[in-house]
């Protein structure tokens, strides 16, 4: 059966659905959103958003109703390593962006968005409602079919499921998918963080470690999410058990006081979630009359905190192409071109970083090296790290320029001695160079197939 044509149909009504029914509605467009879930999702999500993305937020007006749910303001990041000074990257250092990014938890996020988007003149949304596969006439979509066999016709069909979209398999993205880590995630319900609102990375665990504040919980207490990066599961994964053993063995012993007395009670209280983490990319995410919008066109390792300000930068970014020209497959050519220009230098920044930080081969080493003496040489140097990493600077030129500047550092700490092996071994001048370049030059062939 089919109903009523509409003007758009969302297939999903997480962050990106419900934020593209926000940002769309003008009160006189159809919109229906389709959810195939009653209630919250089973898993843990995205819940830190760069400038970039608070600003999208802003704009489609919905970030008093999330600060008001409890989210709150970040003030950049705060990156330390055993024998180094804290490096602090803070969002004010970047010229002519807000000064904080957010964060909240990701449910409470996801609900607020869905009633705001309900509120708006226009929109319906229905939950429990599985879409199964497009509908086409010709070669172009129509509509979507559900589980139930109803056939929703629709203008333009956006497909915002996320990571592990169906319909994405349904057009040709020419999409590849690599299988990079998991990602252990941890509530921690009353902790103080070390650098306060900051962001935390943490390095020199197996993989590593991400925290941050997702809300407070009186005064300088905040209810704190902490990401643990697993490059392979122990023993084979079997087990939460083991799992919260190795957190507690090989990870927590680096993180700063007092998170970290407050992280292993709080193992002691809850398990921690796991999830794998892929890198998904796709060379094409429109067709005629549909496109896919946030993680549905591609996701990268989490470790840049990405992911949902590029899920926003793309409702942004359509809804700018649609306000400009009625013909919809010119507005949807436009909108790919633009994505991908932001896109891929997230893709880029994020796989360049996870090696770094993994620091597994003689390259990494020194490039690890090479960051730390880049961002101790100024604010210019962290606030162009900080500016590629939150989105305020998408260019894929930045990244390389920026990257050869820390090569340079790299290069310099390397024929100095600085640069240790796994066992905090001199790894020998030559033997960091060697590694720097050859890492560099296969960095440069991946940037080259961007373009």
């Amino acid at each position: 059966m089919s109903g009523a044509v509409r003007d758009i149909v969302i297939v999903g009504g997480g962050l990106t659905g419900a934020s593209l029914a926000c940002a769309l509605a003008d009160g006189t467009r159809r919109i229906l959103v389709l959810e195939a879930r009653e209630g919250r999702g089973p898993r843990f999500a995205g819940e830190l958003i760069h400038p970039t993305g608070v600003d999208v937020l802003d704009q489609i007006g919905v970030l008093p109703a999330l600060r008001r749910a409890g989210g709150v303001d970040l003030t950049g990041f705060a990156v330390s390593i055993a024998g180094r000074a804290t490096t602090h990257l803070p969002y004010a250092e970047i010229p002519d962006g807000r000064p904080h990014g957010f964060a909240i938890e990701h449910h409470d996020m996801v609900a607020v968005l869905r009633r705001e988007a309900a509120a708006r003149k226009g929109v319906e949304i229905r939950f429990g409602k599985k879409v199964l596969e497009l509908v086409r006439q010709g070669d172009r979509v129509i509509g979507v079919r559900t589980d139930d066999g109803e056939v929703v016709r629709a203008d333009l069909t956006l497909v915002a499921e996320g990571r592990h979209s169906l319909l994405r398999q349904q057009i040709r993205t020419d999409e590849s998918c690599r299988l990079l880590a998991y990602n252990a995630a941890l509530l921690v319900d009353d902790a103080l963080l070390p650098e306060g609102r900051y962001g935390h990375i943490v390095l020199g665990a197996p993989g590593p470690i991400l925290a941050y504040p997702i809300g407070s919980a009186g005064g300088e207490r905040h209810r704190v999410r902490m990401c643990f990066d697993f490059p392979a599961l122990p023993e084979a994964g079997r087990g939460l058990a083991r799992i919260a053993a190795a957190i507690r063995e090989r990870y927590l012993p680096l993180v700063p006081e007092p998170l970290r007395t407050s992280a292993a009670q709080a193992l002691d209280n809850h398990k921690p979630e796991v999830a794998a983490c892929h890198a998904i990319a796709t060379r094409r995410c429109v067709e005629p009359g549909i496109a896919l919008v946030g993680e549905a066109g591609g996701c990268s390792h989490p470790i840049t905190a990405a992911g949902m300000t590029v899920c926003l930068t793309d409702v942004r970014i359509l809804v700018e192409e649609l306000g400009v020209d009625p013909e919809l497959d010119r507005t949807l050519e436009r909108y790919q071109a633009r994505r991908y220009r932001f896109a891929r230098a997230r893709e880029v920044l994020a796989d360049a970083l996870y090696e770094t930080f993994l620091a597994g081969t003689d390259g990494t080493r020194a490039i690890r090296e090479g960051i730390f003496s880049y961002w101790e040489g100024g604010r210019r140097a962290r606030s162009a790290s900080l500016a590629l990493l939150s989105g305020a600077d998408s260019r894929l030129a930045s990244f390389l320029a920026e990257y050869w500047r820390v090569a340079g550092h790299g290069i310099g700490r390397s024929l100095r001695g600085a640069v240790t092996d796994s066992d905090g071994r001199p790894l020998g001048r030559w033997r960091g160079v060697r590694g720097l370049v050859e890492m560099s030059l296969d960095k440069l062939g991946r940037v080259a197939k961007q373009f």
